[in-house]
C-alpha cells in the first residue's frame, strides 16, 4: 500500500526542492530558475538547474534529474522509504500510519540502531582514558601530540584497551548482540573460524568519526603499540562510507562558509591540531585518498580548498590527485609548501600557529604548483632537460580554461626555457586543438554506441531508437494531456518495443484507469532513482519539444505497424549512425 497522496503532496510542499537542494549545492539564480554544479557528476561549468515552480531538477550534463524526493534517495544513496522518513523529519511531519508506518523497523531502525551502538561504544573509549591502562594514550594525545584536555573532549577522543574482547564484553552487557556489532564494524571474525569474533580496535587511540547531524558514523584509530599498521579506519557499513566522508566537517563547515576556504589535510591528527591552534576549517579523508564525492562536500561549503599534505613523496603523489578532483569540483585550489616540517601539525608545534596562517595566505596556486614541480623533475641546465619541462608545461597550460591563465602562466613558462611567448603559445594551442579533436571524435563514438549515462536506463534503445523515442513522446504527451488515453485502446502494453518505457507506460496508464495518484511523487515508490531521473526527462519533452496530438497519433501508428526484425539483424556502426541521421531529420 503507498503513502496517500496527500501525505505526498505535504511533504514535497514542506520541502521545496530548491531548499533542500541548497543544502548540499551551492545554487545562482538564472531567471525564475537557479543552477549549480551537478552533485551527480563532475563538472566545471554547472550544467544542473533547479525549477521550483515545477518542483524538479535536471542535469544537462548527466541526465540525473527528479523531484525532491529522487535527489534525497540519489544524493544520500537512499531507499524510498528512508528518503521519504528523513523528509519528513525534516519537516517535522508526521508519517501516516499505514503499511509503510509499520514497516519503518527495516533499514530505518537498523541505522538508528547502529547509530546508538556507536554512541554508546564512544563512551565506552572515552572512559578508558581514566582507568589505569589508558594513561599511555592520555601521555600520547598530550604530551607527545600537545593536545589540550577541552580539544581531547571536544572530539570525543578515547582509548581502545589492549584486549581482544574489551570492547565486545562491554558492549554485550549493554544487551547489543554479537552480529549487531559486526554489522557495525566494531568487531571482526576469523577467516578461519568465522564462529570466533574479537574486537576491531586495539591498544589505539581511537576518533569518533562524527557526521554533519551529529552521528557517529565509525571510527579511526591510531596506533599506540607496534603494530604497522599505523592508523586503522572502520570498515564501510550500512551508515559509514569512506568515500563520502570527510573527518571534522561538522566542525569546519561552519567556518569554511564564513571564508569560503577548506584546508585539506592528510590525518585526523593533523585536523585536530590545526583545529586547536584556531583553524577551524580544517579535514581530512579516512583511509583513502581524496574521492570526487568528498570533493563535492567541500565545494559545498566552500570555493577554495587549500592541500596541506605532508611533503614527502607519497604526499606529494596524492597531492597531485587531489588538484585535479577538486578542479573538476569547480574548486580554486592552492598547495602548502612546509619548508622545515614534513607536516602542519608539526609545522605548528615548530613555528606557531601565526607562521602557518602566514603560509596559507601565500600558498601556490595549483598551476605554480604544477609548473614547479615539472621544472624540479627535469635539469633545467640542458636543452633536453627544458624540452621536458616545455612538454609537461605545455599539457598543464593547454588543460586551463581560462585564456587570461593561459597568458599569464604561459609567459611564466616561456621565460623559464628561453623562448619567445608566441613560440610557446602556439604549441599551447596546437595542443588544445589536439585534445578538442580528440573530444569531439570520443563524443561521436559515444553518440553512435549510445554509451551514454542518459541512456543507460533503457538499454535497448541502440537496437530500437525509433520505437524508443515514439515510446518516449507518447509517454510524455499522455502524462501531460490525460483526455489522450481513450485513443490508446489499440496500444497495449505488449505494443511497446522496450521494456523500461513499457513499464512506464503501463504504471501510468493503469492509474490512470483506475483513478488512481500518477504523479511523480508516488513513482519514487516504484521506479529507482536512475530510473526517475531518466522518467523526468522523458516527460519534460511534451513541453520542451512542443509534442502535439498529431506528433503522437504517428508515433502509436509506427508502434502498432513495428516488426520485430529477424534474428542476427544488426547495425554496424556506420548503418546505426546514418540510421539516426535519418531519425534526427525526420
Amino acid at each position: 500500500m503507498a503513502f496517500p497522496a496527500d501525505f505526498i503532496e505535504r511533504l514535497k510542499s514542506a520541502n521545496p526542492i530548491a531548499e533542500v537542494m541548497g543544502e548540499h549545492v551551492s545554487m545562482k539564480r538564472s531567471g525564475r530558475d537557479y543552477v549549480c554544479l551537478c552533485p551527480f557528476h563532475n563538472e566545471k561549468t554547472p550544467s544542473c538547474y533547479i525549477h521550483p515552480d515545477r518542483d524538479f531538477f535536471h542535469c544537462f550534463g548527466c541526465g540525473a534529474g527528479g523531484d525532491v524526493i529522487t535527489f534525497t534517495m540519489k544524493y544520500n544513496n537512499l531507499e524510498y522509504l528512508e528518503a521519504v522518513k528523513l523528509l519528513a523529519e525534516r519537516a517535522n511531519i508526521e508519517m501516516p500510519a499505514d503499511s509503510y508506518g509499520r514497516q519503518q523497523s527495516g533499514t530505518i531502525e537498523k541505522r538508528k540502531r547502529l547509530y546508538e551502538i556507536n554512541r554508546d561504544a564512544a563512551k565506552f573509549f572515552y572512559r578508558q582514558l581514566s582507568t589505569p591502562e589508558g594513561r599511555v594514550c592520555v601521555s600520547y594525545l598530550m604530551k607527545t601530540r600537545g593536545l589540550k584536555p577541552e580539544t581531547i573532549k571536544r572530539y570525543g577522543m578515547g582509548f581502545a584497551p589492549n584486549s581482544w574482547s574489551a570492547l565486545k564484553t562491554h558492549m554485550m552487557g549493554l544487551g547489543y548482540t554479537e552480529q549487531e556489532l559486526l554489522d557495525a564494524r566494531l568487531i571482526s571474525s576469523s577467516k578461519n573460524n568465522t564462529k570466533h569474533t574479537f574486537d576491531f580496535f586495539v591498544n589505539r587511540a581511537m576518533f569518533p568519526f562524527i557526521d554533519l547531524t551529529g552521528h557517529i558514523l565509525g571510527f579511526g584509530g591510531r596506533t599506540l603499540g607496534d603494530d604497522k599498521r599505523k592508523y586503522i579506519n572502520s570498515p564501510d557499513s550500512l551508515i559509514y562510507n569512506k568515500a563520502k566522508f570527510l573527518f571534522s566537517m561538522n566542525f569546519a563547515k561552519n567556518a569554511a562558509v564564513k571564508e569560503r576556504k577548506i584546508l585539506l589535510c592528510e590525518g585526523n591528527l593533523d585536523v585536530v591540531s590545526l583545529n586547536e591552534a584556531g583553524f577551524e576549517n580544517a579535514v581530512a579523508s579516512c583511509g583513502t585518498a581524496l574521492t570526487p564525492e568528498q570533493a563535492k562536500l567541500i565545494s559545498t561549503y566552500a570555493d577554495e580548498a587549500v592541500i596541506c599534505y605532508d611533503s614527502d613523496e607519497a604526499g606529494q603523489k596524492a597531492t597531485q590527485r587531489a588538484i585535479t578532483i577538486l578542479s573538476q569540483a569547480g574548486l580554486k585550489t592552492t598547495v602548502l609548501q612546509m619548508k622545515g616540517a614534513k607536516d602542519p601539525d608539526e609545522y605548528i608545534r615548530k613555528f606557531g600557529a601565526a607562521a602557518f596562517g602566514v603560509l596559507i595566505s601565500g600558498a601556490d596556486g595549483a598551476v605554480d604548483y604544477k609548473l614547479k614541480m615539472a621544472a624540479a623533475q627535469s635539469d633545467m641546465n640542458t636543452d633536453t632537460g627544458k624540452l621536458a619541462f616545455k612538454d609537461a608545461a605545455v599539457k598543464i597550460i593547454s588543460a586551463l580554461p581560462s585564456a587570461v591563465e593561459r597568458d599569464i602562466y604561459g609567459h611564466k613558462a616561456a621565460e623559464q626555457i628561453g623562448v619567445s611567448f608566441n613560440v610557446f603559445d602556439a604549441e599551447v594551442n596546437s595542443a588544445i586543438s589536439r585534445r578538442r579533436r580528440f573530444d569531439k571524435k570520443q563524443e561521436r563514438q559515444r553518440e553512435l554506441r549510445f554509451e551514454d549515462r542518459r541512456d543507460s536506463v533503457n538499454t535497448e534503445k541502440r537496437a530500437h531508437f525509433a520505437e524508443a523515442t515514439a515510446e518516449e513522446y507518447i509517454i510524455s504527451y499522455l502524462y501531460a494531456n490525460p483526455d489522450y488515453l481513450p485513443r490508446l485502446e489499440q496500444l497495449t502494453p505488449d505494443k511497446f518495443v522496450t521494456q523500461f518505457n513499457r513499464r512506464v507506460y503501463e504504471y501510468i496508464t493503469e492509474r490512470m484507469k483506475n483513478g488512481e495518484d500518477r504523479s511523480t511523487g508516488q513513482m519514487n515508490e516504484v521506479f529507482s532513482g536512475d530510473e526517475m531521473s531518466r522518467i523526468f526527462t522523458i516527460l519534460q519533452r511534451a513541453r520542451d519539444e512542443g509534442i502535439d496530438m498529431e506528433a503522437a497519433d504517428d508515433c502509436v501508428q509506427l508502434l502498432l505497424n513495428y516488426k520485430p526484425p529477424k534474428k542476427g539483424a544488426e547495425m554496424t556502426d556506420d548503418e546505426l549512425a546514418a540510421y539516426i541521421k535519418e531519425q534526427k531529420h525526420k
